[in-house]
C-alpha cells in the first residue's frame, strides 16, 4: 500500500514538473525573483501567471528594453494598457529564493 502511495505521489509530482516546464515555455506563467533584502532577508522566487508584455524571468530590478517608435502619418490609435494586478493575485507557487533566475531577469530579454 505505502509503495503505491509513493508511485502516485511521484507520478503527481514528475507531472506537476512537466506543467510548470511547460507553462513557463509556453508563457502562461513567469519566473518572478525577490531578492533578498532588510525586509525580506531570504529572499523569494514566485511562479506567478503571466501578464501580457512581461518577461519569462522577472524581478524588481528588471528594466524593459526601450519600445521601438515607428514613424507614423495620420491619425492613429494606440491599445489601451490595463493595470496589471498585483503579485499577490497572480502568484501560483512561492518558492526559496533562486539566485540563477534572479541573475537571468537582469539579462536582456524578449518580451
Amino acid at each position: 500500500m505505502i509503495r503505491k502511495t509513493f508511485y502516485l505521489l511521484l507520478f503527481v509530482a514528475i507531472g506537476a514538473g512537466i506543467w510548470f516546464a511547460f507553462a513557463i515555455w509556453a508563457g502562461f506563467y513567469s519566473v518572478y525573483s525577490i531578492p533578498p533584502s532588510s525586509d525580506n532577508p531570504d529572499g523569494n522566487t514566485l511562479i506567478v501567471s503571466r501578464e501580457e508584455g512581461e518577461p519569462m524571468f522577472n524581478s524588481p530590478s528588471y528594466t524593459p528594453p526601450p519600445k521601438k517608435t515607428t514613424p507614423r502619418s495620420g491619425v492613429g490609435f494606440a491599445p489601451v494598457q490595463k493595470a496589471k494586478k498585483p503579485l499577490k493575485e497572480r502568484t501560483i507557487v512561492k518558492l526559496p529564493y533562486i539566485e540563477w533566475a534572479y541573475k537571468r531577469s537582469l539579462e536582456p530579454q524578449e518580451e
